[in-house]
């Protein structure tokens, strides 16, 4: 059976069964009640995948498509949906997204008679994306919102892209598209403007995790991220014509629900503000805001509309192909890179490094390397003992390694930053910052005090301490900075 949301879902029910939970309670997506559940649940730490039976549309009737939530929080979900041990830490799954993301498999066109997206068609005067139960947010959300992937279809080279935009909508047929320099949809978007052409595109509204991770892929705009899906899928994405451009933009066949349509040239609607993923209200926008027209909408019978809130808890679905991304560069650089952290809102524009240090200007070179992606402000470099998935790890290093007037290194304004910073005052250039937290090879330095690896394995907590005791001993949380 090909993958799809539905396989996944019964995936995470035999495999983590107490994470998938129904919400038969009716709910208002419109307005915060999904983003305060998802709050509440968040406060005390839980992240289940959330199906809501009975959600309202923008109408405000029970829609006919439920909504789900919260496929793309958590380490073993993100395990499940590519197919790694739950062993596997960070570090490792992020080496498996780059292995996933080089053995790109091309998808496979299928008919539309086959295709699940197509059991239902809407177009023209039926098309209607109030009929969803499309969310609000945040507090001053500009309206509701669609989160998830956008394809698109380079005119001259036919390769596909897909990638992630806050869309606003605006009508029953109409959303605002954001998009910036330097990524690709804007840059397919303007070759089509200055040739006076609607840009054909499509949003994926509900698929298979590994689907949406490889939608995040960072890398040369020549790869179809067609391709990279298929790796991540490890089998072809099934894609199918369309109803607005036939074959000339393929959709996922087995997609839960796909609108379509054109990116008019010429046209601009007001956009924002919204909530981004770095904590903050990105501001409205108008210049780099595309007018959406919708013009059909496909659907599995009994489909489930996908969402995700930014920033909400952790994404690995989302962070995983930018750590590979960094991983790559940097180990091109100095190949004793070890790990690259760039997950949750603490490291948006951060990284922390850490390596096999060979020589005092390893850390430098790594830095530099990873300043090349517009998303990094502050580089911290850290010796491969470091876990630099632990904050406390990293602040200990921070505070016991580093001499800020011969470590920290401050960079004039001249790098790109990214507009969603709200520190940047132009928004167009931002300083950067390097920590070198790294033991320096030129003299002693005072060795990590810790037990002795042989009486670690020897001695065994059950030996000790009765189970049933072990058990009824409680976390206490408040030793670790989450």
């Amino acid at each position: 059976m090909p993958k799809s949301l539905r396989t996944f879902l019964e995936d995470c029910r035999r495999e983590i069964p107490d994470t998938v939970v129904h919400v038969t309670r009716e709910v208002d997506p419109a307005h915060y009640d999904v983003t305060a559940i998802i709050k509440h649940l968040g406060a005390v730490k839980k992240f289940p995948i959330l199906i809501f039976d009975r959600p309202l549309n923008l109408h405000g009737r029970v829609s006919e498509f439920k909504l789900v939530m919260n496929c793309e929080v958590s380490q073993r979900k993100v395990q499940i949906a590519l197919g790694l041990p739950k062993e596997m830490n960070r570090n490792q799954m992020a080496d498996a997204c780059l292995e996933l993301e080089q053995k790109r498999v091309p998808p496979i066109v299928v008919d539309k008679k086959e295709a699940p997206v197509k059991e239902v068609v809407k177009v023209g005067r039926d098309v209607d994306v109030y009929e969803l139960p499309i969310m609000r947010h945040h507090e001053m959300d500009g309206g509701p919102y669609i989160t998830l992937g956008t394809i698109t279809r380079d005119r001259k080279t036919g390769i596909y892209n897909s990638s992630y935009h806050r869309m606003e909508v605006k009508s029953k047929n109409t959303i605002a598209c954001f998009s910036a320099v330097p990524r690709h949809l804007w840059r397919i978007f303007r070759d089509h403007e200055e040739n006076n052409l609607e840009c054909p595109v499509a949003t994926v509204l509900g698929h298979h995790p590994a689907y949406h991770i490889g939608a995040c892929y960072i890398g040369p705009f020549e790869i179809s991220e067609y391709e990279v899906i298929g790796g991540y899928l490890r089998e072809p994405l099934r894609v199918t014509a369309s109803e607005t451009w036939g074959e000339d933009l393929l959709i996922p066949a087995d997609a839960e629900i796909v609108i379509e349509g054109a990116l008019i040239p010429g046209k601009r609607a007001v956009e924002g503000p919204f909530g981004e993923a770095p904590g903050y209200l990105g501001p409205q926008r108008y210049t780099t805001c595309a007018l959406y027209e919708v013009r059909a909408i496909n659907y599995r019978k009994g489909a489930m509309y996908q969402s995700v809130i930014t920033p909400e808890g952790d994404k690995p679905w989302m962070d995983l192909p930018r750590e590979g991304a960094y991983l790559r560069r940097i180990r091109e650089a100095v190949p004793g890179v070890k790990a690259v952290c760039k997950f949750g809102r603490h490291s948006h524009y951060n990284v922390f490094i850490s390596m096999k240090k060979m020589s005092e200007g390893d850390p430098g070179r790594a830095a530099a390397a990873a300043l090349t992606f517009d998303h990094t402000k502050n580089v911290f470099v850290f010796d491969d003992d470091i876990d630099v998935f632990n904050p406390t790890e990293i602040l200990w290093a921070l505070a016991t390694r580093v001499q800020p007037h011969l470590q920290v290194s401050i960079l004039k304004p001249l790098f790109r930053g990214d507009f969603l910073d709200p520190s940047l005052l132009d928004e167009i250039k931002t300083s950067c910052m390097i920590v070198d937290a790294t033991r320096p090879l030129s003299r002693p330095f005072s060795p990590v005090s810790q037990c002795p690896g042989e009486a670690i394995k020897r001695i065994k907590l059950e030996d000790y301490i009765a189970e049933e005791v072990l058990q009824h001993i409680p976390i206490d949380r408040t030793t670790y900075w989450c």
